[in-house]
């Protein structure tokens, strides 16, 4: 395996010679590799992508938006907390754009830039992808509930790519990193770059490391993951004192637009408030964490972190068990729940 380069600055010994990479927060050689890979995990359907990496989602968010959004109407609405934390800020002295609700494709005008989350966090709602570029909006999707090889949103006309690779891209939560993918011609990536190195927002050598190692498995743990996971959300469908499986899989457009599967998270909603703060400590293989992507199972009483969302959901994150155990485990900690409520 490659050595990690962990260089600060790097000059020659003769003055002469030039290095493409001079000063670690501009370019590095081990970042300068992992951000080729993911190039390649994004260049599908004719699309030949260029990927730049960042020092986390939230970091991923800032600059995409920041470059895209300026002085035009922003539509977004729900989905991960965070996106309206940056939203918020980057608003805060002076409006730096206008914010509308996310529409439905009909109603968006050509210019707008339409933020979608699909699948959406936490109950992996879908939009329609092609509906929205068709419009002649600039449609910027987060991608991070369902990455390569799950959906290709660039290939389905989005201009930009947003991912937290901490989730599935790195897949073992032990990275904190995000990522922002557009056709490599796109004069757009300039403009984000330079956000990013006048941001200071780029991973060490470490992180950059650790992703590279993950992506090598990255087609294998996805399909391991969307797969389980719509088996154990089949299960909970029948299961007592679930009331809700937010789950799209056969729906129309969940067919057209991820047939390979719909990733490993999504959300259920029981009887109670008190069923869904108490699930989670119920579960003895799934841990109880806010995170999601990584190789272990995750469930977690969403309103804790999120009150924008049902006090009655939980939300799941499948890892690499086997789902029969996963399961197994749900049935035992409802069942413990539903005697002592019955």
């Amino acid at each position: 395996m490659r050595r990690v380069l962990a260089l600060v600055r790097r000059v020659g010994t003769d003055r002469r010679e030039e290095s493409p990479h001079t000063y670690s927060r501009a370019s590095a050689p081990t970042r300068a590799r992992c951000e080729c890979v993911l190039s390649a995990v994004e260049s599908v359907g004719g699309v030949d992508a260029r990927a730049l990496l960042f020092s986390s989602g939230l970091g991923a968010i800032h600059g995409a938006m920041s470059a895209i959004a300026a002085g035009r109407r922003l539509l977004v609405s729900g989905g991960y907390h965070g996106t309206h934390e940056v939203i918020a800020a980057l608003n805060a002295s002076r409006p730096l754009f206008e914010v509308a609700p996310l529409p439905e494709p009909s109603e968006v005008e050509p210019g707008d830039v339409a933020w979608l989350e699909t699948p959406k966090n936490p109950t992996g709602a879908l939009s329609d992808v092609e509906a929205y570029a068709s419009r002649g909006a600039d449609v910027v999707v987060d991608a991070t509930l369902a990455p390569p090889p799950l959906q290709y949103a660039l290939a389905r006309g989005a201009r930009l790519v947003v991912h937290s690779a901490t989730k599935s891209l790195a897949g073992h939560s032990d990275v904190v990193a995000g990522v922002v993918a557009a056709r490599a011609d796109d004069d757009i990536l300039g403009v984000i770059e330079r956000h990013r190195n006048g941001a200071g927002a780029v991973p060490g050598s470490l992180e950059t490391w650790l992703l590279l190692r993950s992506l090598r498995t990255l087609e294998l743990r996805v399909d391991r993951q969307s797969s389980s996971a719509a088996e154990l959300a089949a299960w909970l469908g029948t299961a007592r004192g679930v009331v809700r499986v937010h789950h799209a899989a056969g729906s129309p457009l969940a067919d057209r637009q991820m047939p390979r599967g719909l990733g490993g998270t999504f959300a259920i909603e029981l009887e109670t408030e008190e069923m869904a703060r108490s699930l989670p400590g119920k579960l003895a293989l799934l841990k109880d964490a806010t995170s999601l992507g990584g190789a272990e199972s995750l469930a977690e009483w969403r309103r804790r972190y999120d009150d924008a969302v049902s006090p009655r959901l939980v939300r799941i994150s499948v890892g690499l068990e086997d789902p029969d155990d996963l399961i197994h485990d749900f049935k035992q900690a409802l069942d413990a729940l539903t005697r002592k409520k019955y």
